[in-house]
């Protein structure tokens, strides 16, 4: 039941409180219990969600990656700062990929289904020189047909994917490892901009002409392990690559239509470049050490441009006729220390904190090398993120704990934007916040009900936000403090053998302040893409074959998602409708457990889920997830 084209949708499916919302490639991000930006981030460390793949940051260029050979994704709520560097103030994501372990893994997935869907993939994995070195490798390659209509283009919503992650892993050292990886991904789709909503045969796009996008990620890391006596040493190097490029027309005819304007193409070009570099060196306690603890310090460099040809890309005379450059480079430096220590047989007490500083430098030109539209600017900020937390084991199985967490966001430069009389803007204000948490772990009867409850409340400070100007009938970006508060529920229960429901309750409170923003009209609204309740279940049923006179074993898998409704904007101009997913997937695998087949349908609802919203000229726009897709996948081990 996985989404091998929609990760970011499929982490937020397991997890109530967060939400993955997705207005068009390079405009995606996470939201963890209302905590996100408030409109579309403005640069793409405009983040509140640390994304990371085994432990490597990364931006919010690369957060729509496609996630291959994944093991695990971690989902930690809460400012994570400490451990995770900074934009964690509503949390952070970990995608834990499978490692070259030596163990043989060779097999090959295929999968074909309606809308033109189709997906081969394949991992390969084993040892190559016994005791010394262990090798990894998948390749995915995949296509979708769009299945948004359009008057005057082909069907958008189309993709086509390749991505490729390998690694190696030399253990011929007493104690120490040293793992490379590499991955490199290709994404080219035709998502529209946006789509009018409520219109006839919605979803239906009115575009002059095809947009396209063409996305490409690449990177390397190296990790060295070494085990000591008392604790462990680790470093972790690593370099990414990011592309986003992109055509749109942000002329829509069935809007214009629906306002009383001519319709006119309005195409506009954005090419979006960074280089990551990072390095982290990390000391920790050894596992099943009585006090458990860890120390480092990190440093990473982002080296950034835009290119961006467009009418919002520069002002009148100009609009599009000028090409408008920016470069924007920061570094981050970090210390940061984590202890948990055990007191009084049942207590322990946590406390860590990082020291942070920024410097981020932002640069402005133009093609023709106007003066009053070229113009630099820069900033620097040290600051300290950190957290608390008490926990009380009750018994081997029930443990309760309250937690108090600072957070801290970088100073946010516009990407879009323009010098005026050669001066280019100051940042806006980094966005702080403090989180206050309590809740309660257990594992009864045997491990065979596990459940994890939390009640939490977030006081945010300087939230980047998007708003509509009533005086000016155009958007601005500024800064607004907010508040949200609700609770979580997940559990697991393992109900007879081979029987399994997981399932996942949240609700949030959220309301934005009147503090921050040039205007209060917003104050006391709720916060966007922040719905009061989402729900996850699902059901994992697994069987012999038998009972069909079949030799092998059956797999039943349901899940739900429910999403409720949502402001769309920070002035509530309307909400996103609520949604329900269902996803499904049965297969049969043989009796050497080396042949899987098996069918599966994603969103057999059909449910067009209103994915980002918008305000365009008084009209309503939106943004919305895929179909219905039904097919069939086969996977052989060798």
């Amino acid at each position: 039941m996985a989404a091998p084209f929609d990760p970011g949708a499929a982490i937020a499916r397991n997890s109530p409180n967060v939400q993955w919302i997705n207005r068009a490639t390079g405009s995606q991000f996470f939201s963890i219990r209302g905590v996100s930006s408030l409109g579309t981030p403005v640069n793409f460390s405009d983040g509140t969600v640390a994304f990371n793949i085994d432990g490597v940051p990364n931006s919010l260029m690369s957060a729509s990656n496609i996630l291959l050979d994944v093991n695990r994704v971690e989902v930690m709520r809460g400012p994570q700062g400490t451990l995770w560097g900074s934009n964690a103030l509503g949390g952070a994501i970990n995608v834990v990929t499978n490692q070259p372990d030596g163990v043989r893994d060779i097999h090959v997935t295929s999968e074909i289904g309606t809308d033109g869907y189709r997906m081969g993939e394949m991992v390969l994995g084993g040892n190559i020189i016994p005791d010394a070195l262990d090798g990894r490798m998948a390749v995915r390659f995949g296509h979708q047909n769009g299945d948004v209509r359009s008057l005057f283009t082909d069907d958008l919503g189309e993709r086509d994917i390749a991505a490729f992650r390998g690694g190696l892993r030399f253990t011929g050292i007493d104690n120490t490892t040293v793992t490379l990886t590499g991955s490199y991904l290709r994404d080219e789709g035709n998502a529209p901009f946006y789509l009018l909503r409520n219109t006839s045969r919605f979803p239906i796009s009115g575009t002059l002409t095809e947009p396209k996008s063409v996305a490409t990620q690449g990177g390397t890391t190296l990790t060295v392990e070494h085990e000591f006596d008392a604790f462990r040493f680790t470093s972790v190097s690593a370099y990414q690559h990011n592309e986003m490029d992109g055509k749109t027309d942000n002329a829509d005819k069935l809007l214009y239509d629906a306002i009383g304007f001519p319709a006119f193409s309005s195409r506009g070009h954005l090419d979006d470049k960074e280089n990551i570099f990072s390095q982290e060196l990390r000391l920790n306690s050894l596992e099943g050490d009585p006090i458990r603890w860890v120390m480092g310090a990190s440093v990473t460099r982002t080296e950034g441009s835009r290119t961006c040809v467009s009418a919002q890309c520069a002002p009148p005379p100009y609009f599009d006729a000028i090409r408008m450059d920016t470069d924007l480079n920061s570094t981050n430096l970090g210390l940061f220390g984590d202890i948990s220590i055990p007191f009084a047989e049942r207590w322990e007490f946590s406390i860590g904190g990082r020291l942070n500083h920024d410097d981020i430098e932002l640069k402005r030109r133009n093609s023709r090398g106007i003066a009053d539209l070229t113009g630099s600017n820069s900033t620097s900020q040290t600051y300290p993120t950190g957290r608390m937390a008490l926990a009380y084991k009750w018994t081997d199985e029930v443990q309760t704990y309250v937690s108090l967490a600072r957070g801290h966001a970088t100073r946010v430069y516009p990407l879009f934007g323009y010098p005026v009389n050669g001066v280019v803007a100051d940042p806006y204000p980094a966005a702080t916040g403090w989180t206050y948490e309590a809740g309660i772990k257990a594992s009864l009867f045997d491990d065979r009900l596990e459940l994890d409850a939390s009640v939490y409340h977030n006081d945010i400070k300087n939230g980047v936000m998007s708003y509509l100007d009533p005086a000016l009938g155009a958007f601005r970006t500024t800064y607004q403090d907010y508040e949200t508060s609700g609770f979580e529920l997940q559990g697991r229960l393992l109900i007879s053998d081979g029987l399994t429901l997981t399932g996942g309750l949240g609700y949030t409170h959220s309301e934005l302040g009147a503090n921050g923003a040039s205007t209060n009209t917003v104050a006391g609204n709720g916060v966007p893409n922040t719905p009061k309740w989402t729900v996850t279940t699902g059901l994992q049923y697994d069987t012999s074959a038998s009972v069909l006179n079949l030799p092998g074993s059956l797999s039943l898998g349901v899940q739900y998602q429910f999403t409720g409704s949502r402001p769309a904007d920070v002035d509530n101009s309307f909400d996103l409708k609520p949604y329900h997913i269902v996803d499904a997937r049965i297969g049969w695998k043989n009796d050497a457990s080396d042949l899987e087949i098996y069918a599966f349908g994603r969103n057999l609802l059909d449910e067009r889920a209103e994915t980002f919203g918008s305000l365009y000229f008084g009209r309503e726009t939106v943004a919305v997830g895929p179909g219905r897709i039904v097919g069939l996948g086969i996977t052989k081990s060798f």
